[in-house]
């Protein structure tokens, strides 16, 4: 019975919650969104108050350099490419930097239009503000595809190259240019695409080796 009345209770107590909603589903996001927004500030303004200093400035703006347009990833998967054993980590990175570019600059991007954090608030910035949406961070998803891809290909590199994506995801929090969500997602994108684009590309591969062989 004591079992039967707490059930009870809590059945109340949600059927309370969404009367008082009024069975909104848009107030219920609203309150989602706002909660997040406030976690995400949370994050920003503690970068902003406990690690801006001209040194962290000048070494994130490197990093952050690093990642506009894809640059350096670019230059090491095509610096890859020119020798046999790091050649398949250098095209997968390639493709996968292709295609999630592709993904968030001509869809994610365009249907979410998640204005940037800088927008919301006065902030001085230390880097000329960004253009386009913010959500998710291309610096980011950019360096995690890319990075991952060579890491299941070559660990040696792959190594570095993931916590060089992580300190150009980190420089987009740190310049006040990107939410935490947007890097975080950003980070889960760029590794999915990647663990993709192996997969499709080692079938492919077999599928066509396969193919020559009965040849």
């Amino acid at each position: 019975m004591e079992i039967l009345g707490k059930s009870h209770a809590a059945f109340l107590f949600f059927l309370a919650v969404f009367i008082v909603s009024g069975y909104n589903k848009k107030i219920i996001q609203r309150r989602i969104f706002l909660f997040m927004l406030q976690f995400d500030f949370a994050i920003l303004y503690a970068i902003q108050d406990h690690l801006i200093n001209p040194f962290f400035t000048l070494l994130m703006k490197a990093f952050t350099t690093m990642g506009n347009g894809g640059m350096i990833w670019i230059i090491l998967s095509l610096g890859l490419l020119c020798f046999k054993k790091t050649r398949k980590a250098g095209l997968y990175g390639l493709i996968a930097l292709t295609l999630v570019a592709i993904l968030n600059n001509s869809i994610i991007k365009a249907i979410v239009q998640r204005p940037r954090p800088f927008t919301y608030t006065e902030i001085s910035l230390l880097i000329s503000p960004p253009g386009g949406y913010s959500f998710p961070s291309g610096h980011t998803s950019s360096s995690f595809a890319a990075a991952t891809a060579i890491f299941l290909q070559n660990r040696n590199i792959g190594i570095p190259a993931l916590i060089l994506a992580a300190l150009i995801g980190f420089s987009r929090l740190y310049f006040f240019v990107h939410f935490p969500s947007d890097v975080f997602v950003g980070m889960l994108e760029g590794i999915l695409t990647a663990f993709l684009v192996t997969k499709l590309a080692d079938q492919a591969r077999k599928k066509l080796a396969s193919t020559s062989g009965k040849l």
